[in-house]
Order: structure tokens, then C-alpha cells, then sequence
């Protein structure tokens, strides 16, 4: 850094700037390790269109990388807002109350408040005096010049302001530097940012002596700049300015930075997010819960996959065992069928059931006494088929109950119907009976 006094002028060497080039801190890059974490900040260049990019490493000293390098894993990136693309304005406001309800009213006291303004309005504490606060009332300009930013710009983590990390970090009482092409100049009190607005060589000198009469009226600054640093300014400007500055502020120590001074970030974050760049974080946070939403809904469905899967697998391992149970005992399933069929078709010649003189015998016995006669008695198979005639109703279904309790005719499914008239004294009824476990249809 070089200095020059108020009665002097300044001896100027030849800036070794040339675009894209790597700074002193930056000449040797690291090849022992790969860059991983960090802070990455992309901040306008001195000439128009050109951008930087700066890389704080959690260790070691910050470095200028390409612009068409990949950025370092994990690292986070900080967007640097061009100045001519911002409207600041310091303000006292009250100690209580929200900052940004009581600049808004102070800005549209003073006819300040554009349209589009206050939704990305925001007021950066400086210091804090009883019961006054002094903020700095920062906003984007409408419409925000978009197509000037660099590629992936709106995927920034924050946003900040040239003129709070222009500068070492003991930052002196103005900083003049040249952004996009144009001259920067920005106030500091205590190392915070105070106002900043941008100055044409030949014509700042008085405009930034009143503007320092005007803070320094208001109590915005405590006196007048002291100390006055330009950094990456040309040379032809830098001599203009260095002879305006000497000029109106006689009484402070103007110096040039020779050398790239790295970016430093406050303490205190700034929540200066453009309009583009919101809607870019909410169309992200849509999608990362569009994305939760359908995860969801995969791993509940491969839940229920695996759920139905794990039955499927149980029921067919239960149905190869039942077949296996199955195989097991068909064989002697065909035995028993053979046997049965066998005793089918020995039974009549051994089962007094189904003689049919026995069973003749069994239905005429409740005949007794001559109150019943049979009119038909018919034997097929193990079909029975008999028919008579009663005195009466009751004698007739008397009979019927007989027969079905004859330890002979157990077997018989009997069906009756309902005995009906055949003339004076005299009642024909009905009755069929098939054996269990035969056929009802008559061969």
C-alpha cells in the first residue's frame, strides 16, 4: 500500500493487471490436496462484464480461481450484488419497533420507496446510540440486471455487498474502487459499511465533501474521512481522483493498493436476495419437496412390495406343503376309495340292510292289526319306494315314524309327503327313501 500526503502529489507505477490473471497469493495452486469446503465468492471485476472469483479455504490463504473451474466440494457460494445494481440510504430509527417496517416508513417519508422495493428491502445494523439505531437500508434496483450475473449466480447461499467486503479488514474511512467500469465509493464507521454510491473521475471530489458534511451533520459519521484507500482503480483515474481527494479532504491520508486485496465477509450476513433468485430457491424447495413427497411414496410402495412379496412367498411355501401333504396320502386315499368301492359291491350280498325280503319284513311289521295296508313296495338299488293306505291321518303318520325308527331303515334318508284322502275312512300316502352316501338319481 502506498501513501501520499495532502500537499504532494503521488507517485504512480504501472499496475500489473491483466484480465484473468492470478493473484500473488494465488500463483502456486495447491496440488498436494484436493480443494474441499470453503467459501467461494463471486464478485464483479474492474473492467465491464468481468467477474471473480475468490476462494477462502477453511485453511490457508484465499486464492483467485478460474472462472471455468469447478468449484471445490462442499464449499458454499457468495454472490457479490454489483453496486450500481443496489440503492442504499443510511437511516436512524428508533431502538424499538422491526427495522424494516420503521425504514419503510422513513424511505416513503422521504419519497424513497420505489415501486418493487420492499420485498427485498433490507436494513444492515451499523451501531446503536441510547435509543437510536443506525441502519443502512439496502435494496435491488427494478429491473435487476440478471443477464449480466455469472452462470449459476441464483444457486447462491448469500448475497452480499461490494462495499462490505471491498477493503482489508480494518477498513479505512473511504474506499474508492472501480467495478464493471465504474468508480465505487463507500463510507465506513468502525469497519461497517455506511453508504456507498458510485463517482465519475473529475467530478467526485466535491460531490463525495458534501456528502461527507451531509453524514457527518446527521451523526452518521463520527468526523471526516481520515483515511481514504483506492484499490484496483486504472491509472489515469487513479491520478484524477488522487488529485480531487488531496483536493477536498486536505486533511486525510489518501493510499493506492498495489496488490489484489482478497475479499473479507462481516460477521453479520445480509439477507439481500433479487427477485430472480428467491423464485430460483422456491422452485428448489418445491421440487426438494415434490422429491420427499414421491421418496415417500417409493419406499412405502416397496414396503407394500415387500409386504406382498413376503405373503406370496408364505403362501406358496404353505401350498407346497399341502401338496406334498397331498402326495403323501394319496396313495392311501386310493386305497381306501378301492376298498370302499369293493364293499359297495359286496355289500348286498352281506348286509342283511339291504336284503329286500328283511326290509319287507321291516316295513309290514307297524301293519299289525290291519289299520295300515301297503299298496306298493318298490327296491332299486338303495332306493325305496313304498305307498299305502290308513284308516286315518294320524295311523298314517304314525306308520311313517314307525318306519323311520326301524333300526333297519336308519340308513334311509327318508322324504314324505302329505297324506291325502282316497276316500270314505281311508287315507294313501306316500313315502321315498334313499341310503346315505348313495346316489338319489335311479339308475
Amino acid at each position: 500500500m502506498k501513501k501520499s500526503s495532502a500537499n504532494s502529489t503521488p507517485e504512480f507505477s504501472l499496475p500489473e493487471k491483466v484480465k484473468g490473471r492470478k493473484s500473488h497469493v494465488s500463483n502456486e495452486k495447491t496440488n498436494e490436496k484436493e480443494r474441499v469446503g470453503g467459501i467461494v465468492i463471486e464478485r464483479p471485476g474492474s473492467q465491464t462484464g468481468q467477474w471473480e472469483r475468490w476462494y477462502l479455504p477453511a485453511e490457508g490463504k484465499p486464492e483467485i480461481l478460474d472462472n471455468e473451474e469447478v468449484l471445490p466440494k462442499k464449499s458454499s457460494l457468495v454472490m457479490t450484488l454489483p453496486s450500481s445494481s443496489l440503492f442504499s440510504w443510511p437511516l436512524w430509527i428508533a431502538s424499538e419497533g422491526e427495522s424494516h417496517d420503521l425504514v419503510k416508513m422513513e424511505l416513503a417519508g422521504r419519497h424513497l420507496l420505489k415501486r418493487g422495493m420492499e420485498e427485498g428491502l433490507t436494513a444492515l445494523p451499523i451501531l446503536q446510540l441510547g435509543d437510536r439505531r443506525l441502519v443502512l437500508a439496502v435494496a435491488t434496483e427494478a429491473p435487476f440486471p440478471e443477464e449480466e450475473m455469472p452462470h449459476g449466480w441464483k444457486n447462491a447461499g448469500r448475497f452480499e455487498i461490494s462495499a462490505r467486503i471491498r477493503g482489508p479488514q480494518e477498513k479505512p474511512d473511504m474506499i474508492l474502487w472501480q467495478e464493471q467500469g465504474v468508480v465505487q465509493a463507500a463510507y465506513y464507521r468502525d469497519g461497517q459499511t455506511v453508504w456507498f454510491c458510485a463517482v465519475r473521475p473529475g467530478h467526485c471530489g466535491s460531490l463525495l465533501k458534501r456528502a461527507s458534511v451531509r453524514l457527518l451533520s446527521e451523526g452518521i459519521l463520527s468526523h471526516l474521512p481520515a483515511t481514504i484507500l483506492l484499490q484496483e482503480i486504472t491509472l489515469g483515474e487513479r491520478f484524477l481522483l488522487t488529485k480531487e481527494l488531496t483536493a477536498n479532504f486536505p486533511q486525510a491520508s489518501v493510499s493506492e493498493s498495489q496488490e489484489e486485496i482478497p475479499p473479507t465477509l462481516p460477521s453479520t450476513p445480509s439477507d439481500l436476495t433479487p427477485v430472480g433468485a428467491r423464485q430460483a430457491r422456491l422452485l428448489k424447495k418445491q421440487s426438494e419437496r415434490l422429491f420427499s413427497i414421491g421418496s415417500l411414496a417409493a419406499i412405502i410402495y416397496l414396503l407394500l412390495l415387500a409386504w406382498g412379496s413376503g405373503d406370496l412367498l408364505l403362501r406358496q411355501a404353505a401350498l407346497k406343503r399341502i401338496r406334498r401333504e397331498v402326495a403323501s396320502i394319496e396313495a392311501p386315499a386310493l386305497q381306501a376309495k378301492q376298498e370302499s368301492e369293493r364293499w359297495n359291491a359286496l355289500r348286498p350280498a352281506v348286509d342283511p340292510s339291504t336284503y329286500p325280503l328283511d326290509l319287507l319284513a321291516a316295513v309290514s311289521a307297524p301293519t299289525e292289526g290291519g289299520k295300515v295296508r301297503l299298496i306298493n313296495f318298490n327296491l332299486e338299488n338303495s332306493h325305496l319306494q313304498i305307498s299305502g293306505e290308513a284308516t286315518d291321518v294320524t295311523q298314517a303318520y304314525a306308520f311313517i315314524e314307525q318306519l323311520k325308527k326301524n333300526p333297519l331303515l336308519r340308513e334311509y334318508d327318508w322324504t314324505s309327503g302329505q297324506p291325502q284322502l282316497a276316500g270314505k275312512n281311508s287315507v294313501k300316502f306316500e313315502m321315498e327313501g334313499i341310503r346315505s352316501g348313495t346316489s338319489s338319481t335311479t339308475p
